[in-house]
């Protein structure tokens, strides 16, 4: 089956935030220009963009008790992604629905802490109900089991590109015939262990702040998270009778030893070309800049070699913070947002001299570039298009 056989198409959205629970206060808090990042309140001395909402409130309390944070963040947002696209839960006569999702760190908290206790301890102290959680691939796990999906089940590790990485395959499986319906994205948790590891290797802000591309700016802040969309056919979602938001096209990836103008600037040039569009047609794009002196120059130097500075840039981790695995897919959330309001949500803290404006913007086109960057070298670009019928003039924005 070729690519152009099967359009893939987003029929509902699932997420939960920083910006609170729910695609409604994520599109409130973000075009308010507000930022999540704040005084840790759970990390002494930490500056963080932190899910504060009560995660039990979509997930009872039958069988919460075994799953870690990263399993009931991911669970949240497939719950909440099922009831957008208009399945509240999966049957034997409906369709089979695969799960997909990206992530830095999966379950560290429960991974070093069954460890920590098996070395100091001894064996016979783990609690056995905790040993599920010590693989980074349980959280998809769990959430399939609670929520019934029997499709294909996989966790994609490629650190803050990871939720970009699972959106393409998922869109894959589905144009070549392997899947009907997956719900792809990305998850992580905050944890004391991320914390540390981002710290160790110096790429958190001393001043608890993220400024993407600015002049003086010297790291991130870590945030957390899940996101996921119900990527479908074109055709199976015309049977079900959803409408559409927004279409998957496009996407490039480029590895080197560290990410660099190059590595970055192939990245988007293979998206370009896969998606059969040229860089004056991208409206907007989402840029992956978190504050990394490194990367953020990395990122502005391909844009301006790609797009000659000409294309409405937002850093939404600017208002989320690093969230890490889930980044990727709330930024493409960022994305189709704009494509739908034809409006690029304001970068908090931006001084509107550079690439970022602090003011919303309009914008005017059908394609939104979403940009990731993880700090090992690897870039990757994903294009999505707001959503024409066959006739190219039917266009729908639910289920962002």
């Amino acid at each position: 089956m070729s690519r152009e056989a099967t359009r893939v198409v987003v029929t509902g959205v699932g997420v939960i935030s920083p910006l609170g629970a729910g695609l409604a206060d994520f599109e409130q808090r973000l075009y308010a220009g507000e930022s999540a990042v704040r005084p840790s309140a759970q990390f002494s001395g930490a500056t963080t963009a932190e899910v504060t909402a009560e995660l039990t409130t979509w997930l009872g309390n039958k069988g919460v008790r075994v799953l870690d944070r990263t399993a009931r963040l991911l669970s949240v947002a497939t719950h909440l992604a099922l009831c957008d696209a208009g399945i509240e839960r999966p049957t034997e006569d409906g369709p089979e629905i695969g799960l997909v999702y990206g992530t830095m760190f999966g379950s560290m908290r429960s991974i070093t802490s069954f460890d920590w206790t098996s070395v100091t301890e001894g064996p016979s102290y783990v609690s056995p109900m905790e040993f599920p959680n010590t693989v980074i691939s349980s959280p998809g796990g769990q959430a399939a089991i609670k929520y019934g999906l029997r499709g294909v089940n996989s966790t994609i590790c490629a650190g803050p590109a990871a939720a970009l990485h699972a959106l393409n395959i998922a869109a894959e499986f589905i144009r070549f015939g392997r899947a009907g319906a997956i719900l792809a994205g990305g998850a992580e948790e905050l944890c004391q262990e991320a914390l540390y590891s981002f710290q160790h290797r110096g790429l958190l802000s001393p001043r608890g702040v993220a400024r993407p591309f600015a002049t003086d700016r010297d790291g991130t802040a870590l945030g957390e998270g899940s996101a996921l969309w119900m990527l479908e056919s074109e055709d199976g979602a015309a049977a079900r009778g959803r409408a559409p938001s927004v279409e998957i096209l496009g996407f490039g990836e480029s590895q080197d030893s560290q990410t660099t103008a190059e590595c970055a600037a192939e990245a988007m040039r293979q998206a370009l070309a896969n998606s059969q569009i040229s860089p004056d047609q991208v409206a907007c794009i989402i840029a992956a800049a978190s504050g990394s002196p490194t990367v953020d120059d990395a990122e502005a130097r391909a844009l301006f070699a790609v797009f000659n500075d000409d294309v409405p840039v937002c850093a939404p981790k600017a208002t989320f913070g690093e969230a890490m695995g889930a980044s990727g897919a709330f930024s493409a959330i960022v994305g189709a947002l704009a494509l739908h309001r034809q409006t690029l949500a304001p970068t908090p803290g931006a001084t509107g001299a550079g690439l970022l404006s602090p003011e919303a913007r309009k914008i005017a086109g059908d394609y939104a570039m979403i940009n990731a960057a993880s700090y090992d070298g690897n870039f990757a670009s994903l294009i999505v298009r707001a959503w024409s019928g066959p006739g190219g003039n039917e266009t729908s924005h639910a289920g962002i």
